[in-house]
C-alpha cells in the first residue's frame, strides 16, 4: 500500500502545481472597454539555461488582429522548437526545456483596473529580462559550436515587431479629455462677457472706419515694402513671412510622409500575397522579412521627424513620387542588394540572403572607420539595424548624420 499511497500523492502534488501555474492570459476585465478588443497579444514564458528558471513576459507586442497575432506567435514557437531540438538531440542536453506560449487574447495589460496592467517600469523591466534570456541562449548556441551565420542563431535576433498596429501609424494619443476639461469654461463666465455689450463703445467703433476710408488709397502703396520686410532678416512685417513659411513645413512634412505610407501599403499587398503560399516555412520567413520591413519605415518615420523638414533625407522622401525614385532611395539608403527585395515580383523575394557582419553585428559595421566595410556593407547594415530595434536618442542622432552621407 505505501508505493501505491507514495504514487498517489505525487500524482496529487503534481496536478496541484499543474493548477497553480499561472494561466499565460490577462485575467477578464471588469468594464468592457468601449469599442471592443483594442489590440491582441500572448504571453510567454522564456526558458533562461543560467541560471535555470523562466522569465515571465507580458509586456509583449500588441497587434491589430488576432490573425495576425497567432502568425507571429507560431513563427515564435518554431523558432523556439528549432533551438530545443538543437541541445536535446545535437547536444544530448535533455534538461533543456522550451518556452511556455499563452493563447492569443485580448491585451489588458494598459487598464489601470485590471490586474495584469504594467506601468512604464514595469515594462522596461520586463523587456531588459527578455534580452537577457534573449543574449543567454545567444551566448549558449555560440558556445557549443555554431557561428554568428548559423540559422539558429540568426533567429535570434529576429525581434518581435515592436509597431503596435501593422496597418496603421505609429501614433501616440494625446491626453485630450484632460485638456478638454482644464480648457472648458463656466457657464458664469460666458454670462458675464454680456455686460461689455454697451452701445456706445459699438458706435464708437464704427466711427473709425469711416474715417480712415478717404485716406484707404493712398497708403495702399506701401504694402509691397511691407511684404519685402517681412522676407527679410528682421520680422517687424505684419507676420506674412512666418504664416508662409510654417505651411511650407507642413507641405514637406506630408509629401515626405507620403513614402512613408505608399511602402506600408506595399507591405500589405506582400501579405497578401503571401497568403497563397502554400509552404508553411516560407510563408513565416515572408511574414518575418514583412515585419522587419515594417520596423524600418517606422524608424524611417523617426528619423525624418527628428531631422528636420529641410533634411537631405526629408527632402529625398518628399521628392520620391515614382516607383522608380522610391526604389532609387532605397538603393542609396540600403544599397543596391535591397533593392530587388524591396519590391519583389513574387512574396519569396522578399526574403533577404544572410550576409555576415552586416547581418549579424550591423552597429559595429556602421561604427567601422578602418576601412574594413565598403560603402555597400554599411548600407545594408543600416538596413538590418533599423529592422532590428528602436534606436535611443542618442543612436537617432548618429544614424542622422550616417544617412546624411549616404544621400550625398
Amino acid at each position: 500500500m505505501k508505493p501505491t499511497t507514495a504514487v498517489l500523492l505525487a500524482s496529487c502534488f503534481a496536478a496541484g502545481v499543474a493548477f497553480a501555474q499561472p494561466a499565460l492570459v490577462c485575467p477578464p476585465s471588469s468594464s468592457t472597454p468601449a469599442g471592443g478588443c483594442e489590440a491582441f497579444h500572448y504571453h510567454v514564458q522564456l526558458f533562461r539555461p543560467e541560471p535555470r528558471g523562466f522569465v515571465d513576459a507580458t509586456a509583449t507586442p500588441r497587434f491589430a488582429s488576432q490573425a495576425v497575432c497567432e502568425k507571429v506567435r507560431e513563427a515564435h514557437v518554431a523558432r523556439n522548437a528549432a533551438v530545443v531540438q538543437y541541445f536535446r538531440k545535437t547536444k544530448n542536453e535533455q534538461q533543456y526545456e522550451a518556452d511556455r506560449f499563452g493563447p492569443c487574447h485580448c491585451d489588458l495589460t494598459g487598464e489601470k483596473t485590471n490586474a495584469a496592467f504594467l506601468n512604464e517600469a514595469q515594462r522596461n523591466a520586463q523587456v531588459r529580462a527578455v534580452e537577457e534570456v534573449r543574449l543567454r541562449v545567444r551566448e549558449k548556441l555560440l558556445d557549443s559550436g555554431l557561428t554568428t551565420g548559423d540559422e539558429l542563431v540568426r533567429n535570434l535576433l529576429v525581434p518581435l515587431p515592436s509597431l503596435p498596429l501593422l496597418s496603421g501609424p505609429k501614433v501616440v494619443n494625446l491626453p485630450q479629455t484632460a485638456a478638454a476639461a482644464a480648457a472648458t469654461n463656466s457657464p458664469d463666465d460666458l454670462r458675464s462677457t454680456a455686460a461689455l455689450d454697451s452701445a456706445k463703445p459699438a458706435v464708437a467703433s464704427l466711427d473709425l472706419p469711416l474715417a480712415d476710408v478717404t485716406e484707404a488709397p493712398p497708403p495702399a502703396a506701401p504694402v509691397a515694402p511691407a511684404v519685402e520686410v517681412a522676407a527679410g532678416s528682421e520680422p517687424s512685417g505684419p507676420a506674412v513671412g512666418p504664416q508662409i513659411s510654417a505651411d511650407s513645413n507642413t507641405a514637406d512634412v506630408d509629401a515626405a510622409a507620403a513614402f512613408i505610407e505608399q511602402e506600408t501599403q506595399r507591405i500589405q499587398d506582400l501579405l497578401a500575397a503571401a497568403s497563397e503560399v502554400t509552404d508553411e516555412a516560407v510563408k513565416n520567413r515572408i511574414f518575418e522579412a514583412t515585419l522587419q520591413r515594417t520596423q524600418v519605415l517606422s524608424n524611417l518615420r523617426t528619423l525624418i521627424e527628428g531631422s528636420g523638414v529641410r533634411s537631405r533625407l526629408a527632402l529625398a522622401a518628399r521628392d520620391a513620387d515614382s516607383e522608380e525614385d522610391r526604389l532609387a532611395l532605397v538603393s542609396s539608403l540600403f544599397g543596391d542588394a535591397i533593392a530587388p527585395h524591396w519590391a519583389p515580383r513574387k512574396p519569396a523575394d522578399v526574403i533577404l540572403t544572410p550576409d555576415g557582419d552586416p547581418d549579424s553585428e550591423p552597429e559595429r559595421v556602421l561604427r567601422d572607420r578602418g576601412g574594413r566595410y565598403n560603402e555597400q556593407q554599411k548600407k545594408r547594415a543600416l538596413y538590418m539595424l533599423l529592422s532590428r530595434s528602436q534606436p535611443s536618442a542618442e543612436q537617432q542622432l548618429w544614424l542622422i548624420t550616417v544617412v546624411d552621407s549616404f544621400l550625398q
